[in-house]
């Protein structure tokens, strides 16, 4: 027995007493415990179990209990490491019987990435810039960016650079393009129309024209 900071006697816990404690106390509760049951359970405290393992999780790992936040398990890990090219996270999830939040969380930690090698979106996304430059194809509008004529093409035939306005334009729909021509065959006559009504004004009240419009 140690006196704790009051005086008090304390019992010296070993880590096999906290594991016995701890079994019993999920078999009482019917579920893995928070620390928070521990307060209305006769033995020792969270905060020395905590002490001994160094987290609450651990603790609850080392004796096969899951934590609350459903945080993968020793061999859960393994299956995820050897699983995970070939199914999806809510395949794996279904699987193992958790979220697939939590596989997909685990992957990302661990770096553990699908298109890891070289065929991540920020890859395709800056070979599009180098091919087609840094303004808009369309307006030569600086601010710009990447667009997939056909949807999740990897073929750099089918992508373009276009500014947010005549990015908008094909998203919604104004204009069909199916094709790199057809940036300059459909959407450069319909911008080239909406752009002649636009006008701004500057701060002595002259009026100017926008007028950017350019083809390569």
């Amino acid at each position: 027995m140690n006196r704790n900071k009051k005086n008090q006697f304390t019992r010296d816990y070993t880590k096999n007493d906290l594991i016995l404690y701890l079994q019993g106390v999920k078999k009482l509760l019917g579920k893995s415990p928070v620390y928070r049951d521990l307060k209305r359970i006769p033995g020792p405290s969270a905060a020395t179990i905590i002490r001994r393992f160094g987290s609450w999780s651990k603790a609850l790992k080392t004796i096969g209990m899951r934590p609350h936040t459903l945080q993968l398990m020793k061999g859960e890990k393994t299956y995820v490491r050897q699983h995970w090219r070939n199914m999806t996270d809510k395949g794996i999830a279904k699987a193992l019987g958790i979220s697939f939040s939590v596989v997909r969380y685990y992957r990302m930690n661990f770096n553990l990435w699908k298109n890891r090698k070289g065929t991540s979106k920020t890859k395709y996304r800056n070979n599009a810039f180098k091919l087609y430059g840094q303004s808009c194809e369309v307006c030569g509008l600086k601010i710009c960016e990447w667009h997939h004529i056909v949807p999740k093409s990897t073929d750099s035939n089918n992508w373009c650079i276009l500014c947010p306005i005549c990015h908008a334009v094909i998203t919604r729909k104004y204009v069909v393009v199916q094709s790199r021509e057809e940036i300059f065959t459909h959407l450069l006559p319909y911008m080239q129309k909406v752009y002649s009504h636009l006008k701004f004004n500057s701060d002595n009240d002259n009026v100017y024209t926008l007028r950017v419009f350019h083809q390569t």
